[in-house]
């Protein structure tokens, strides 16, 4: 037998821009070996695992044709030999694939050929005598080419990246040449499932898809970008990243000169103006990956559209079928239709011109422009049947799957378009849209990387998707609210009541309770949290970084929330109860809303528990309070910025870290209204005022010309430049300025600033190297410093930490600075980056001493500047987030002087004693020797009041009826008519008034019988009787108290609770 490796398709696979790259790195990675640091074998290990894991799961998906998911295969490679609620035929063939892989890794060492064989026997792979045969032919032909290939020198073993490219184009050769000898080279039995067995095809992921796209556009000549974070960079229009374009604004606008005029990204998204819509069809979901490919003032139309085609439709990319593939255009855009059908070769049959409404971007005044979208037909299973279905109708049939961008026009917002003398390109196509066409699945949760998170789900549920659609929407909740969650808090995101942070709590918990829905009754969502992980981290490494830390937070937020729902089905249960003795069924919209606001309580929940009590809810009410509070919250953010005034034109130089005065310019300014209050903004040619970034307060001063002073009030950063806000305006705008910072204040904000860094390094050293900075804010008075820790630090180690400040403080590092580093030689420096941050090529690293970060603030001059440092305060800020509030300088000074003060007023209280301490300690043991001598006393009075209350009892129809109103503590009172419970077990009533310090209290208690054979129940009555004290109360069906504020009606109240039991 004659077997032939291909050389010139060798050749052609080596030069890919794909095979490339991967050599380059792979290069990088052999250059390594032998490892010897941990840190290195260790994640040489994990990946080993990682791969295994994913090898022998697509082995057992094509076997058993089932879903085998990733849990699944983690499981047995961790020994598992059976899984609770999964078919033991898929635990039995991950095994038989774990034996396959485990013997074929030996041979790479020992060239046994027949380990290929027991490894098929291991997968129960039967090949017939011919094509084993054939098998050990071919290996044998090509193991001799390739000995030859070596000793010619045209295969080399060096580390060389294209000497590695050339070794991988060689073994997909060899692969190609057996995979032809065991499939009939192509001639198919008709069982593909059979063909399949036999090859085992790695199936074609999501993360391949991400990594061909962005590959491509690389070929192009664009710069690849990593996701920017999912929390905007100075842009408080918007609260999440919701596309591709969006982080690059800057750049769209000229405001910014991009790092390369070509650039192409997968950027992680989040959605939430559907979020109700979410689960309840497959279609809708909050987290996607949007690809993009961008020109910023570079190609446009001519070279775009060919390319768009050229990835989908070439055999070298997706090789999606041309006639599955439909385009629509702007009615009025002929440059674009001519492109699509004379250069591209569409037929007019598969093109369809739409209108403003569906292609045209534009969103109010700025650039914008038609736009061009890609369809994929489906197939009529998925479509209406009408005969007007096609491109833009609302079925599922034609799904868009790319939309290109082509903006053009410069809109005043007013109707009037001016053509952009240099247009740009933005595109965007959903990698999960994309995924469905390749992976021939209905829906995004059917693509593999979503898939493996619901099938968690499933697992964790004990249920099967698509067998109930109640249960299916609950999954398809769980599974796309933890894929956001999850990306959410990795990039820094916590949970709170406002902002982002509110979205992540919606998320999370809407998460949590539709898994309660299902019979979850544990926290279960840090589960899945590992399966986002995996199936997402080889394009986003800060995931598996964060791992601990996002698993913490959606952890301690579900465990929060656990509790919450039991605290607000407290009080719905109240509503309820009184809505039933009204007679009334409606549940006001005013308390829906606070059940939602106040303990996080969904509406959708409300609604279906209060359907169960046969109730309605006034949805039009709790709306109409939603509506309130967001525009309370719109007005109190709310706005307006005027035009800017522009009187030259150039750009800000910053000389704050050198000059705090310097001469300067007005270059342009605008008007700003906020809640009814107007102020200016100014923009400086020249400025030493630093604006207000990374939680440090912008500058103030003044501005000087000869005619007069202007006060600067503060500064802000936006848009890399230093933003001035003065309340007036300059008489003479146009006048030559000086611009004088307040010495005082920068100094002190510049010495807190330079004190959180060495409280970072120094919490680093004590508490680990997890700490991370989330966030600070420092001006002349203030230190506030907030970082990741799980737990309070301790009183001894925040005791080290301002030891070891202080001693970097009277070392008196200088401030060694270095501008401008590439951020490589700035990571060899050992500088810190802040935590989510995107930094630039080119960074600054400021150092003292031993501790080095990224950083564009103002600091001091040296440390010895900051004087000294004391932490007053440590608490928890959010779940895994903790807070040290400081103290430096003068501030120290203040507060020695404030103790010392205080000291001294505690002497003359006890005679100026010497040993203070011990006097108090005398005091505060006196002080306990009498409370106990007052709770004996107090006993003994509860046990004789006891006793006389017993045999005073009424007794009514046979019910022993104990009341009384009293002199008493509330405790003593709930320890009285415990103490007649146990004296009188049996059909009995005590309902016990007690006065203290001026107000009353209700204590009600019945036996046991009472609640069970008469149906009493004291939390109920003690509500209706605390009216008459003016005041609530509530409790269980046997023991409740009430407290109120007139004593007056306290005998009323008692009377009222017997009248209730209608004895």
């Amino acid at each position: 037998m004659t077997i032939e490796l291909n050389r010139e398709a060798i050749a052609q696979v080596t030069a890919l821009p794909a095979v490339t790259e991967a050599a380059e790195a792979g290069s990088a990675l052999i250059s390594l070996w032998p490892l010897t640091e941990a840190m290195q074998m260790d994640n040489d290990a994990k990946y080993a695992e990682n791969l295994q894991v994913r090898v022998t799961r697509a082995f057992a998906r094509v076997l058993t044709g089932e879903d085998v998911t990733v849990p699944d295969a983690e499981f047995v490679y961790e020994g598992a030999d059976e899984i609770p609620g999964r078919p033991q035929n898929i635990v039995d063939t991950l095994l038989a694939a774990n034996d396959a892989y485990d013997t074929m890794a030996d041979y790479s060492e020992s060239g046994d050929v027949q380990l290929i064989f027991d490894a098929a026997e291991a997968l129960d792979v039967r090949w017939d005598t011919d094509v084993a045969a054939q098998v050990r032919e071919t290996i044998a032909a090509v193991e001799a080419q390739i000995e030859d290939d070596a000793a010619q020198g045209r295969l080399s073993t060096s580390s060389e990246p294209a000497d590695v490219a050339t070794r991988f184009a060689t073994a997909l050769a060899v692969c190609d040449a057996l995979l032809s000898v065991v499939t009939g080279d192509g001639e198919h039995d008709g069982d593909a499932a059979a063909q399949a067995v036999k090859v085992l095809p790695i199936l074609l992921y999501v993360n391949e898809l991400r990594e061909q796209f962005l590959s491509f556009f690389e070929s192009k000549g664009h710069l690849r970008l990593d996701s920017f974070p999912l929390v905007p960079k100075n842009d408080p229009s918007l609260l999440l990243i919701n596309s591709g374009m969006a982080p690059m604004k800057k750049w769209f606008l000229a405001q910014e000169e991009p790092p390369r005029h070509r650039v192409t990204t997968c950027q992680k998204c989040i959605r939430t103006p559907d979020i109700e819509r979410v689960g309840i069809t497959a279609r809708h979901g909050t987290f996607f990956e949007m690809l993009g490919n961008f020109s910023f003032q570079d190609y446009f139309k001519e070279e775009v559209i060919p390319w768009a085609w050229e990835f989908l439709t070439s055999d070298e990319w997706m090789a999606i079928p041309k006639d599955r593939l439909h385009i629509s255009v702007y009615e009025e855009d002929d440059e674009a239709y001519d492109i699509w059908t004379k250069k591209v070769g569409i037929a007019p049959d598969h093109m369809v011109r739409l209108g403003k409404e569906d292609n045209f971007w534009e969103h109010g005044s700025g650039p914008c422009g038609p736009c061009s979208e890609i369809y994929f037909d489906r197939g009529p299973e998925y479509g209406c049947g009408k005969p007007t279905c096609g491109v833009g109708c609302d079925c599922d049939r034609y799904m868009e799957i790319w939309n290109l961008v082509f903006s053009q026009f410069d809109a005043d917002g007013k109707g009037h378009y001016e053509r952009l003398a240099r247009p740009n390109i933005d595109t965007g196509m959903g990698l999960e849209r994309l995924a469905c066409v390749m992976q021939n699945v209905g829906n995004l949760f059917e693509v593999d990387t979503v898939q493996s998170v619901l099938h968690h789900v499933e697992h964790i549920a004990n249920k099967t998707y698509g067998e109930d659609d109640k249960t299916d929407i609950s999954i398809r909740v769980i599974t796309d609210h933890i894929r956001s969650c999850t990306f959410m808090v990795s990039d820094g995101i916590l949970p709170s009541n406002e902002g982002r942070g509110y979205v992540l709590r919606r998320l999370l918990r809407r998460a949590a309770r539709h898994g309660r829905m299902l019979g979850i009754t544990r926290p279960f969502l840090v589960e899945l949290v590992e399966t986002v992980i995996q199936s997402s981290e080889s394009a986003y490494p800060e995931l598996r970084e964060h791992d601990a830390y996002i698993k913490k937070v959606i952890g301690t937020e579900e465990a929060n929330f656990a509790r919450t729902i039991d605290a607000g089905m407290n009080i719905l249960n109240n509503m309820i109860d009184g809505l039933e003795k009204a007679h009334e069924h409606l549940l006001k919209g005013l308390d829906v809303f606070k059940l939602n606001d106040t303990f996080g309580f969904p509406l959708d929940l409300t609604k279906e528990i209060a359907a169960e009590q046969g109730l309605e809810i006034d949805e039009n009410g709790f709306h109409a309070e939603m509506k309130k509070q967001k525009e309370r919250a719109r007005n109190a953010a709310a706005v307006e910025n005027g035009d800017w005034e522009v009187l030259k034109e150039g750009d800000q130089n910053f000389v704050g870290y050198d000059y705090t005065e310097y001469e300067c310019h007005i270059l342009r300014y605008r008007k700003v209204t906020q809640k009814k209050n107007s102020f200016y903004e100014l923009v400086l040619d020249n400025t030493p005022f630093y604006g207000e970034m990374g939680g440090q307060v912008g500058d103030k001063g003044v501005l000087v010309s000869e005619d007069e002073t202007i006060q600067v009030i503060d500064t802000k950063r936006e848009n890399n430049q230093s933003i001035h806000i003065v309340k007036e305006l300059p008489k003479d705008v146009n006048a030559d300025f000086m611009a004088c910072v307040d010495i005082e204040s920068r100094e002190g904000s510049a010495a807190n600033h330079t004190a959180t860094h060495l409280l970072d390094y120094c919490l680093k050293q004590v508490l680990g190297d997890h700490v991370e900075q989330k966030g600070s804010y420092v001006d002349k008075d203030t230190l506030r410093f907030d970082f990741s820790h799980f737990q309070k630090v301790t009183d001894e180690e925040l005791r080290k930490v301002e030891h070891m400040v202080n001693e970097m403080i009277r070392a008196d590092y200088p401030l060694d600075e270095h501008r401008d580093t590439p951020i490589e030689e700035a990571k060899e420096l050992g500088a810190i980056a802040l935590f989510g941050e995107k930094y630039g090529d080119k960074v600054r690293v400021v150092r003292f001493g031993p501790s080095a970060e990224f950083c564009g603030g103002i600091h001091a001059k040296s440390t010895g500047k900051i004087g000294f440092f004391k932490i007053i305060s440590e608490s928890s800020v959010a779940a895994g987030i903790r807070r040290i509030e400081a103290l430096t300088g003068k501030a120290c000074e203040e507060a020695i002087y404030d103790l010392q003060d205080t000291i001294v007023a505690l002497k003359g209280l006890f005679n100026n004693a010497k040993d203070l301490e011990g006097v108090i300690r005398k005091y505060i043991d006196e002080h306990d020797a009498l409370k106990k001598d007052v709770e004996k006393f107090q006993a003994q009075a509860v046990e004789r009041a006891k006793d006389k209350l017993v045999e005073n009892a009424r007794e009514i129809n046979g019910v022993k009826v104990v009341t009384a109103v009293l002199p008493m503590e509330p405790a003593a009172a709930k320890d009285l008519v415990f103490k007649v419970r146990e004296a009188l077990p049996e059909n009995m009533i005590c309902v016990v008034g007690s006065v203290y310090n001026d107000k009353p209290m209700l204590s009600v208690m019945f036996s046991d019988d009472m609640v069970k054979d008469h149906g009493l129940n004291a939390g109920k009555m003690i509500r209706e009787a605390a009216k008459l004290i003016q005041g609530g109360g509530g409790g269980q069906p046997h023991y409740a108290q009430a407290g109120g504020k007139n004593k007056d009606g306290l005998s009323a109240a008692v009377d009222k609770v017997v009248e209730l039991a209608q004895l």
